[in-house]
């Protein structure tokens, strides 16, 4: 059995796309496969957590090679794979004029239905374009046009074997938690209205995340009387433990979040959490109403669903076991590494080729910045038009430090006069809003 080198090119391993990763390397170790992982990381991590599982498990890992030597990797490689959600590290080396010919994989890790979109003509470019959720398929597909390259969806997770799954005892009061980022732009912006509207006495949520990126809430929390909604109890490296404290899961999510796979949402329900979300495309394509947990619209509908599942705890047990068994069963990091290994030797089949992407992103800094602005360009191209900081005001998404914004381009590429800008102008909002 030949092997197949696979190098993966990505920003850094943090968050959901290290954890996909590391357990794909660690899953092939472990069964042998034909699949040779190699990882780059064109920054130092963000936490080793994910680094030590992919250099334990005997993969090689570069963390910050200079260009020669990670041109080197791109030649030596059978396929390359680029773990893209439009990082401007990751933009900065797609604009290089000369790199290495390869057979071009790249796994999407947006949804692409908010900024950051997904280029049509990007989706076209390598061998194989994959997606990590359904709901993003509608946006690229809908143009009509044949299409001569690999897409599908491929979803990234890593599993869930080492995560507990407790049984719920039904005889007690449950507990409501929520785990994943507080951020503005990931968190519903209103999620008082529907924490508020809960008529249960002793009803509150504890808050696992780092708090410091959501202002107003540490805010609100510090105002809260003796009996408050919600607690935040900061960020933590075992998510295992704190879903074992949770029996329903509190997943509100901001209805233009960037999310796709949404792991935060799935680890809980491998652990049989009961999942409560909002009618958001991602979420509802994950959770089945009353099957698997229950989908709300509105603070009202949010708040007869906590009621419901709280009168009944045999629904509360049934919905727990469903939803654990459908994760563990769709959601699993050997169909992951079964539908890669299918694309890959397909992909095989291809000669290697040189892929410019100029043509799709442009040739500055502040071009890759608005190639996935979609909807949101206007706002860039004519920032100070009639209503353009209200309009701007109204996309939370926008004013994040990271996630691809204005801010985070510009942090890496501070010579570009024109994300400098952009940034200014978006931090004279920030000050105004504040001081509203």
């Amino acid at each position: 059995m030949s092997t197949i080198t696979v190098l993966h090119i990505a920003a850094h391993l943090g968050g959901g796309v290290g954890r996909a990763l590391s357990q794909l390397a660690r899953y092939r170790r472990s069964v042998d496969s034909r699949i040779e992982d190699v990882f780059v990381c064109l920054e130092l991590p963000r936490t080793v957590l994910y680094a030590d599982v992919i250099a334990n498990c005997g993969a090689r890992l570069f963390v910050a090679p200079h260009a020669e030597e990670l041109d080197a990797l791109v030649a030596e490689a059978d396929i390359v794979q680029l773990e893209w959600w439009h990082h401007p590290l990751l933009a900065g080396w797609m604009s290089r004029c000369k790199i290495p010919p390869s057979r071009l994989v790249v796994w999407a890790h947006v949804s692409g239905l908010h900024y950051p979109v997904i280029p049509a003509a990007f989706s076209r470019l390598p061998f194989a374009f994959l997606l990590t959720s359904k709901v993003s398929l509608f946006e690229l597909v809908q143009d009509g046009k044949p299409r001569q390259n690999i897409l599908e969806v491929v979803n990234s997770t890593g599993g869930f074997d080492d995560l507990p799954l407790r049984r719920r005892e039904t005889y007690t009061e449950p507990k409501f938690g929520y785990l994943g980022s507080l951020n503005p732009a990931k968190l519903h912006p209103d999620i008082d209205s529907y924490l508020d509207a809960v008529d249960l006495p002793g009803f509150s949520v504890d808050f696992y995340g780092d708090a410091s990126t959501n202002p107003r809430l540490c805010s609100r929390m510090k105002k809260a009387g003796p009996e408050p909604r919600f607690v935040l109890r900061g960020y933590t490296d075992r998510p295992g433990e704190a879903l074992a404290s949770m029996d329903v899961l509190v997943y509100l999510l901001n209805p233009m979040h960037y999310g796709t796979t949404e792991n935060a949402l799935l680890e809980a329900m491998a652990c049989g959490v009961v999942p409560v979300v909002l009618d958001n495309p991602v979420e509802k394509a994950i959770v089945e109403n009353g099957k698997t947990g229950l989908v709300v619209d509105s603070p009202r509908s949010f708040a007869e669903a906590i009621a419901f599942i709280h009168a009944d705890p045999q629904e509360r047990t049934r919905l727990s076991a469903a939803s654990a068994a459908m994760v563990r069963e769709q959601y699993s990091v050997r169909d992951s590494a079964e539908q890669l290994e299918s694309v890959y030797l397909r992909v095989m089949d291809q000669p290697k080729k040189a892929f410019d992407f100029g043509p799709v992103f442009g040739n500055s800094p502040a071009d890759w910045f608005m190639s996935c602005l979609g909807r949101y360009s206007r706002i860039f191209a004519d920032p100070r038009g009639v209503g353009g900081h209200e309009t701007r005001r109204c996309h939370q998404l926008l004013y994040e430090k990271s996630k691809s914004s204005a801010f985070q381009f510009s942090s890496y590429f501070p010579k570009d006069p024109q994300l400098a800008d952009w940034a200014a102008m978006l931090e004279q909002d920030l000050i105004e809003m504040q001081g509203a």
